[in-house]
């Protein structure tokens, strides 16, 4: 098997596949969860927002097609928020929504009733959502409240939990190395610039090592193509003639410091427009969007620009008027663009989430995976791995899959490096540019320790923790400066912190 694209979707395949003893390579042009998989909105979503806001019932029942969709990705959303905080529990934080309820818009308590107890019934016995329609006493006890928006038109607020990934690239990170331990090849910086089938009907995928600049090549029988929103581009360079199947979607977000009372609460509600908005408490900070817009999955696509920055402080001022943030008051911003399944009529692509098997379009042994989802991440590995051993057998037995969060090594007394409430142990720094395929700065700061998504995104100790690693990773004194500074140019340039230094 060839597993394309080092997100989460590729990463759970190649987990899946090698633990059902499939001999698997896993190849990715840059870092393992350095695109859309890092760019989330951090949620294991129960799927709420497949039946509201902004979608009647009527609406359901004259488009079946969607209904029935739109109910399956509810129940795999609420199946997969039960199994991962179940078996992950330390990769999740519960985070308590708050959603108002106004007369004469939004969603009415019954329907919100209805919402909670329908996704109750698609996963019996699972993690529970706590719904609660609050009472006056209640909404006047929880001062947060207070800075909502039409005070008078509120009919009622209800409250539910959701779980947030504490951090999303480490979750793939660990998929990744947990497949490795299963026998599969990762290879991060590996890139595949063109994928052709040969005589006996195997693929060959051409790569270049993007840090040696040298090609290589390899085969499979299979080849699974979950490059995200670069799915068409894998089909394009390839020469394959395939349908275009991806439509992008940008999503913006940016962080602020809200008022004491706001921590650990998060708000759920829906623009003049219809739009959702939320409000998502992350550490000592909040974050808000998205602003949703199509868009190709081109370096711009993952950069905030300033007119989506201000639209997005119109809506958080629209929905706590009585706030008033501006530019100043954002901390940082980041955008990333979405993999949506694309279908005629639908600008924004549909919130289908398919495996297609382009056998039918003269690709046999071609698959690719669109829509995929941080919450579904697993069941999404699973049904490709059942899909491909409906097609060949695996060369070797099968043995059980981990999820397991990967530990560190005890570090005992040693040193450590701390910034923004996070603390590291220099060992743990160690250990992971040795074993974990670090390449750069970057790639540790963000997506082996959670130095990066810190309040200062880690500029202050970007030097220390670079010099802690240096003689592992072979840099000169000069290559530590050359690696501290393309890490600030990046923080300035995808998140807009500080000013660009190259």
């Amino acid at each position: 098997m060839a597993v394309i694209g080092g997100g989460i979707t590729g990463a759970s395949a190649a987990n899946h596949l090698a633990a059902a003893g499939f001999s698997t390579v896993l190849l990715e042009r840059s870092d393992f969860a350095s695109g859309t998989s890092s760019r989330s909105s951090r949620l294991q979503h129960c799927g709420l927002t497949y039946f509201s806001p902004g979608r009647s019932i009527w609406n359901f029942l004259r488009n079946p097609r969607t209904a029935i969709e739109h109910l399956e990705l509810a129940r795999r959303a609420m199946r997969d928020r039960s199994r991962f905080v179940t078996a992950t529990p330390g990769r999740t934080t519960a985070i308590r929504f708050y959603m108002p309820l106004y007369r004469h818009e939004g969603v009415p308590l019954w329907k919100a009733r209805l919402g909670f107890g329908l996704l109750a019934a698609l996963d019996p016995g699972g993690v529970p959502l706590d719904f609660k329609a609050m009472s006056a006493d209640e909404i006047a006890a929880t001062p947060a409240l207070a800075h909502l928006r039409d005070g008078q038109a509120l009919s009622g607020v209800i409250r539910f939990t959701e779980y947030q990934f504490d951090w999303p690239e480490r979750i793939c990170v660990d998929t990744i190395l947990n497949a490795r331990d299963l026998g599969a090849t990762v290879r991060n910086y590996t890139g595949v610039t063109s994928v052709s089938r040969l005589p006996d009907g195997h693929w060959r995928l051409d790569l270049l090592d993007h840090r040696t600049q040298t090609t290589d090549a390899v085969e499979a029988r299979t080849v699974v193509n979950a490059a995200g929103a670069w799915v068409d581009d894998i089909a394009g360079i390839s020469g394959l003639s395939l349908p275009k199947i991806n439509q992008g979607l940008k999503g913006t977000n940016v962080a602020v410091r809200l008022p004491p009372e706001f921590r650990g609460i998060a708000i759920e509600t829906s623009l003049a427009n219809g739009d959702p908005f939320y409000v998502i408490p992350w550490r000592d900070l909040h974050y808000f969007g998205p602003r949703d817009q199509p868009h190709e999955p081109e370096p711009a696509g993952f950069r905030a620009d300033e007119d989506t920055i201000a639209c997005l402080l119109e809506d958080f001022n629209s929905v706590f008027p009585d706030m008033v943030l501006s530019r100043k008051d954002v901390l940082y911003n980041w955008a990333g663009v979405r993999p949506r399944t694309a279908r005629a009529g639908q600008p924004d692509g549909c919130e289908a989430v398919l495996l297609h098997d382009m056998a039918g379009q003269g690709a046999p042994g071609y698959f690719v995976y669109t829509g995929g989802l941080l919450m579904t991440h697993r069941n999404a590995g699973a049904s490709i791995a059942k899909a491909v051993t409906g097609r060949i057998q695996p060369s070797h037995r099968a043995r059980p899959i981990s999820h397991a969060a990967r530990q560190f090594p005890d570090a005992g007394s040693g040193r450590t490096i701390s910034t923004g409430g996070e603390t590291v142990p220099l060992a743990h720094l160690r250990f992971a540019a040795e074993h974990e395929h670090v390449v750069n700065l970057d790639d540790l700061m963000f997506r082996r320790v959670p130095f990066g998504w810190s309040e200062g995104m880690g500029l202050d100790i970007a030097e220390t923790v670079a010099d802690g690693i240096s003689d592992i990773m072979g840099w000169s004194p000069a290559q530590v400066g050359q690696q501290v500074q393309q890490y600030r140019a990046r923080i300035a340039r995808d998140f807009g912190v500080g000013e660009p230094c190259i």
